[in-house]
């Protein structure tokens, strides 16, 4: 498996190139956007491990870029900064997990290693790829969603719950299990998380946001 690292740091590159190589990756190191994102244009890439603070731009931002070029392959944040804030925003720009520097690299490996299972473990059948739910049209292969005949963009983690819903129309689901089926279990974070897509999905689908039902007290279900 191909893993990207996207780190400038020279002493955390060979830690983590050594540590990956050791467990049977191949490991490829970029120090910039700009150089990972040429990695990305002329190699198969299968993981990604992203520092936020780069010379040249935000670790922000290439998220926001790899959710229109790349949004398939999956993402953990490598990072010194331990707030909150950039931990939901992380998830909220299609993140599907966050270490905070100094990490463990064993536990590293465990969580690139629970990503994986779990991308795995979505992977539909033959045949079970599309979903039509009332006025909706989602295709999991292309990652793509129709509402009422109209394409709407989504991040990663805006289509999982997407996902989810279409699913089981008319199931109530909590925020917290929400969170452990769009997020995963290693994602100890705030429900609000959860509200927050919700509003932004919301405004995206206007106006057939009342299809993206709150039952208040519990959590939201689609209501079609």
């Amino acid at each position: 498996m191909n893993i990207l690292i996207i780190e400038d740091d020279s002493s955390i590159q060979m830690l983590l190139k050594l540590s990956l190589e050791v467990e049977g990756f191949h490991p490829i190191v970029a120090g910039t956007v700009a150089s990972s994102l040429e990695i990305l244009a002329s190699e198969p890439i299968d993981f990604i491990l992203l520092d936020l603070m780069l010379p040249d731009q935000s670790g922000f931002e290439l998220l926001k870029t790899l959710q229109h070029i790349h949004k398939e392959i999956p993402v953990i944040l490598l990072t010194a900064k331990n707030e909150m804030n950039d931990k939901i925003l992380g998830f909220q720009l299609g993140a599907d997990d966050y270490l905070t520097k100094p990490f463990e690299t064993r536990e590293l490996i465990m969580r690139i290693r629970a990503v994986m299972r779990r991308v795995t473990a979505d992977t539909p059948a033959p045949g079970a790829d599309v979903l039509h739910v009332g006025m909706i049209e989602i295709d999991r292969n292309e990652r793509s969603f129709k509402l009422a005949g109209k394409p709407i963009k989504t991040t990663s983690k805006e289509f999982d719950f997407l996902w989810l819903l279409c699913k089981n129309p008319k199931k109530v689901f909590t925020r917290e299990h929400i969170l452990d089926q769009v997020w995963g279990f290693e994602y100890y974070g705030q429900t609000r998380s959860v509200d927050m897509m919700v509003n932004r999905l919301r405004e995206k689908i206007k106006p057939h946001d009342h299809v993206l039902a709150t039952v208040h007290g519990t959590g939201y279900k689609l209501e079609v």
